[in-house]
């Protein structure tokens, strides 16, 4: 059966970690983490994803172990730039889930989220991130291209980011791809182990694991390094190998992403997604133009130390991205409700660069991708209404059933019908009877229903209690705060035994409006 949903939480995660690569393969030591951490991550992992066992803790403890695994590949400042960003793009998925419902699957959910959320967002989130940590005071050389991490299309040739960065290593080496993997002996077993290697990765025939990836050019450069010396001519600076490193981390991973969008979706899609990130990330180069030259005058005419350089920029950057939000809600809320014309709305993102001005400019860069199914939101609007109607029957019910059968729907909305059957059992106090269909309609509205999933949760909730059904009230007053959704009664308190407990005990007895 097709599933309508976004994907869990745990695949998310689960994604992530493959992509990145960070589990440790055979080439890493580590002594905090060994084959067994690491399996019983993979464990950890595959439940969350499933959502078996405690979904919050397990939740925290793996996004622990993937900011663990990423500080071990990346400088300190790159990592904390790196972590927000992630998380940035993280919570971008976990506000829609809870608020956006869905009649798409997973995959296509999963397409939706990354045109119409993550593109956007990744953008803004890495013009912010990278100011914001003052990664340029590390002095990191990065590829030409502006957008070196985005694959570029040639015909029907893609040109993917680790070939791109691949290139240029062998440039900052001044060398050839033969002399860097080779440098001496091209003979040598190894040596030319780690050449054939690279060479199938340039041509992208393959892709490298992390470890692989890391391994060969750790090896390349030592070995080019002791070359060198018995020639007397210039090594590598560490500055250009740190470099190297952090650009074929990251290359790799955006490959990774890439290859997958075009496997899934196709060439179109996969440009559109570089389109619209391009689109924000040359816009926002206003906001960190203007940022970098406010902070610099803020250096000289205050005279900053360089031991606050780093406060300085994070608290600038911080404040600005935080005003720049506020006025947008304004200024779009103003528009919306008539206060303001499109053309007002424009002059007054002026201050704030392109990039303020973009949705009011162009609202066509962010038309959907998909279209609503015809007649899904007249049912959806119509289904919400007939729940609430004080004349719900069985025999309204079942009309509602035969139409969403008639417009080939039943599966875009599956949450709507037993939450109706359970409405109606429940107002005539058949709270035995409400509950299966409470179960069904939860069950099938997880990740799909969007801010419905609130009341479906509760009730859902509600009625385990009110059929003493322990377990199902502990389990979905645990999927509702992983999730992010409050809990009638419980609100903001710790899901502690007496809490829990005084909840069960009150939902037992307390009757809501259905």
């Amino acid at each position: 059966m097709t599933i309508v949903a976004f994907p869990t939480q745990g695949e998310v995660l689960q994604f992530a970690f493959d992509a990145f690569g960070v589990l440790p393969q055979k080439y890493e030591l580590d002594e905090h983490f060994n084959e067994t951490r690491k399996k019983s991550t993979q464990t950890a992992l595959n439940r969350l994803a499933n959502e078996v066992g405690k979904l919050d803790a397990n939740l925290d403890e793996l996004l622990t172990t993937f900011s663990y695994l990423v500080a071990g590949v990346l400088p300190p400042r790159e990592a904390l730039a790196f972590g927000d960003v992630f998380l940035d793009l993280f919570d971008t998925y976990r506000n829609a889930l809870v608020t956006e419902g869905t009649y798409l699957t997973k995959s296509e959910t999963a397409k939706w989220q990354m045109l119409e959320r993550s593109a956007p967002r990744l953008a803004i989130s890495l013009a912010k991130h990278l100011q914001r940590y003052n990664i340029a005071s590390d002095g990191l050389l990065v590829p030409a291209p502006a957008y070196w991490y985005l694959p570029k299309r040639d015909g029907d040739h893609w040109a993917w980011p680790l070939e791109q960065v691949m290139r240029w290593a062998y440039d900052q080496a001044g060398t050839t791809i033969l002399r860097f993997h080779c440098p001496q002996n091209v003979d040598s077993a190894h040596p030319t182990k780690n050449l054939d290697s690279a060479k199938n990765w340039l041509a992208g025939r393959t892709l490298p694991s992390w470890s692989s990836l890391l391994n060969n050019f750790d090896e390349s450069f030592c070995a080019l390094d002791r070359f060198r010396a018995t020639q007397g001519t210039p090594l590598l600076c560490e500055t250009q190998k740190k470099s190297i490193r952090i650009a074929l981390f990251l290359s790799r991973a955006a490959t990774h992403i890439s290859k997958l969008v075009q496997e899934h979706f196709g060439d179109a899609v996969l440009e559109e997604v570089c389109s619209r990130f391009r689109l924000m990330a040359e816009r926002a180069e206003d906001s960190t133009k203007m940022l970098s030259e406010y902070v610099q005058g803020v250096i000289v005419k205050e005279n900053i130390p360089p031991s606050d350089l780093d406060e300085l920029w994070f608290d600038v950057v911080s404040n600005y991205w935080k005003v720049l939000a506020a006025h947008q809600v304004e200024v779009g809320q103003a528009v919306s409700s008539g206060h303001l014309t499109v053309d007002e709305a424009i002059e007054q993102c002026r201050p704030f660069g392109r990039l303020a001005r973009l949705l009011f400019e162009r609202p066509e860069a962010f038309n959907a991708q998909h279209s609503i199914p015809d007649g899904f939101a007249e049912l959806l609007l119509d289904g919400l209404a007939l729940r609430k109607c004080n004349e719900l029957d069985l025999a309204s019910i079942q009309a509602y059933r035969t139409r969403l059968e008639s417009r080939g729907l039943t599966k875009k909305l599956p949450w709507m019908v037993p939450w109706q059957q359970s409405t109606f059992h429940y107002r005539e106090g058949r709270y035995a009877e409400a509950f299966p269909f409470i179960q069904e309609a939860y069950d099938c509205a997880k990740y799909c229903a969007g801010a419905k999933q609130y009341e479906l949760v509760n009730r859902y909730i509600e009625l385990s209690a009110k059929n003493g059904k322990r377990k199902e009230f502990t389990n979905g007053i645990a999927w509702a705060t992983y999730l992010g959704i409050e809990v009638r009664l419980l609100r903001k308190s710790e899901p502690t035994k007496e809490n829990l407990e005084w909840v069960f005990g009150m939902m037992k007895r307390a009757v809501w409006p259905a």
